[in-house]
């Protein structure tokens, strides 16, 4: 593989920065922006970028760039988590898993171990503002069918085909579970039908 140029060796590195500091990769609006590049200009030095494996592309996707090879010496491995669309901190919404983009996050912050599955869903509603988790907020969760009493989990509960998936603390009671709201103003949800889809491991906002 040829050594890349100075040019693009400092688009790579804005791209890498770009992702640290922000979760989501620059458009290419974004870097012909920042270089005062054409938009073609910035997108022939992706395609460059590409070529020499530094990077990949997603075609069709907002935002869908990610890197391969970073420039940085000695810096913190990256984690690719996939957005899967929203849940209901409120009252339940449907809301199927479907791919909605990505955030990268360094693996050190996340601190979990490389055999569980990450991903994330936008939350909506304010039934958790108690526990600081506020409508707009990003949930990053684990993966898991499986949760003890206090777990604040993304799950569904009810008999019916479209029940929605909310966001929650979980209990199991008896024979019967319970969604349990971190706001006053909405009550629990119970039924004897549950599934959980998610642990919360954190949340990130934008101010």
């Amino acid at each position: 593989m040829r050594e890349l140029t100075k040019r693009q060796t400092e688009v790579a590195q804005f791209i890498e920065n770009y992702i640290d500091e922000n979760g989501y990769a620059p458009s290419v609006r974004n870097i012909a922006d920042y270089f005062g590049f054409s938009p073609k200009a910035a997108y022939d030095h992706m395609t460059a970028l590409k070529k020499k494996n530094i990077i990949r592309t997603a075609e069709n996707l907002p935002r869908g760039l990610s890197l391969v090879k970073r420039t940085k010496e000695n810096s913190a491995k990256v984690v690719r988590i996939p957005l899967v669309g929203a849940t209901a901190a409120g009252a339940p919404i449907f809301s199927e898993e479907a791919y909605d983009g990505y955030v990268a996050l360094p693996e050190s912050m996340l601190g979990v171990s490389g055999g569980e599955t990450l991903y994330g869903l936008r939350v909506k509603g304010d039934s958790m503002i108690e526990d600081g988790i506020n409508d707009g907020d990003l949930a990053i969760m684990i993966r898991t069918k499986f949760a003890d009493n206090g777990d604040i989990v993304a799950a569904s509960i009810g008999e019916e085909e479209n029940y929605g998936i909310t966001l929650k603390h979980f209990y199991r009671i008896a024979d019967r579970y319970e969604l349990r709201p971190a706001n006053q103003a909405y009550k629990s949800l119970v039924s004897t039908q549950c599934e959980i889809h998610g642990k919360l491991l954190m949340i990130i906002r934008h101010y």
